[in-house]
């Protein structure tokens, strides 16, 4: 823990040592100000929209309610600014939140933001700003609202194979999620859905800079012949290193329950490299990922390196295509996999939203 302390301030102040000299501290009552001439006359005095208001009737749709605890944790401070300097459906929202970056400065923006993220208490909760992108392989830490489609295609001696998962990841309370994973391999002696995967991942510290969490997960085999089953679990952790980089790494111990000694252990990184608030671009990435079986013996020990894209489909990046390929850097009796991951995030709204 003490390391982790260190390790968090040494971070903080390079983050702070990066900022320098473009950033400006928020002033609140600038912000209200902002807030109460501009602002309230649709969103509401407090944050809460008034369903009644002729404005909000003329309008023809109803604004975020900004006082919920829950919205206003697990929607990033960056994307807010964006909002209301270039407008609503510049990032995949209601074209009716106009632009503002004629009609307010940047330090405007920035004050009114931070007084609408300080219209209620979120310290509960963790914060968006740790909604960090899904890696291919490594578990993400930031508790979700999303269904994901993996695809792996792999070269291999033998008949190549492929796996398809389709992961259900419905966010509970203030930092849980629920896990229901559907596994597909088709290889030279199967095509057939393999797993149903249940599991529960719970966030327990987090900052604006960093978040950590645990999970635990039961993978039960849809044939009896493939044992009794699997118990996995997981640590993950997520940092901003800076306002251009983010770190994401988890370490996930296999139990299987018919002998949990012949289980494993993967530990996992990667490193993105964000270059532009505007969530759909092209975002790189180098993930690895090292894999040991606790019975260990020679040439167990595996190493893989995962380069990988992010591409944001929608304007909001609420939807999202990851591809990689994976090399192996030891000795696996495979040649390389290609990766694809399709991932929406339903919280911040339908599928066909903001293409």
């Amino acid at each position: 823990m003490i390391a982790t302390r260190v390790f968090g301030r040494v971070s903080v102040v390079l983050i702070l040592l990066s900022m320098a000299g473009g950033a400006f501290s928020a002033d609140l009552a600038n912000g209200q100000q902002v807030f109460e001439s501009t602002c309230a006359v649709c969103h509401g005095k407090t944050g809460s929209p008034d369903p009644d208001s002729p404005v909000l009737q003329g309008l023809g749709v109803l604004p975020a309610d900004l006082s919920d605890p829950l919205f206003n944790s697990r929607e990033p401070f960056g994307d807010w600014e964006m909002v209301v300097k270039h407008g609503g459906y510049a990032m995949g929202l209601a074209a009716q939140m106009p632009p503002h970056k004629d009609a307010l400065t940047d330090e405007q923006i920035h004050d009114v933001t931070a007084y609408v993220k300080s219209l209620v208490d979120t310290s509960a909760y963790p914060p968006g700003e740790m909604n960090l992108f899904l890696p291919v392989r490594t578990k993400k830490a930031f508790p979700e609202d999303e269904i994901v489609y993996k695809g792996r295609f792999r070269r291999q001696d033998g008949p190549d194979a492929y796996k398809n998962v389709l992961e259900i990841e419905k966010r509970f309370g203030k930092a849980g999620q629920g896990i229901l994973e559907l596994v597909h391999v088709k290889d030279g002696s199967r095509n057939e859905l393999t797993d149903v995967e249940v599991g529960w991942k719970q966030a327990f510290s987090w900052s604006q800079t960093y978040v950590v969490s645990a999970a635990a997960v039961l993978a039960l085999p849809t044939d009896s012949d493939d044992g009794d089953g699997e118990l996995q679990t997981y640590l993950a952790y997520g940092r901003e290193l800076s306002p251009e980089w983010i770190l994401q790494s988890s370490l996930r111990l296999k139990f299987p329950l018919d002998g949990a000694s012949d289980g494993g252990a993967e530990l996992a990184g990667i490193v993105h490299y964000v270059h532009s608030p505007w969530p759909r671009r092209v975002y790189p990435a180098l993930e690895v990922i090292a894999e040991q079986p606790y019975r260990s013996r020679n040439g167990d020990f595996e190493l893989t390196v995962l380069p990988q894209v992010r591409i944001g489909l929608t304007r909001g990046g609420h939807v999202a295509l990851n591809l990689g390929v994976e090399i192996p850097v030891t000795g696996q009796p495979w040649d390389e996999s290609v990766h694809v991951t399709l991932l929406w995030d339903f919280a911040d709204g339908g599928f066909l939203k903001g293409w």
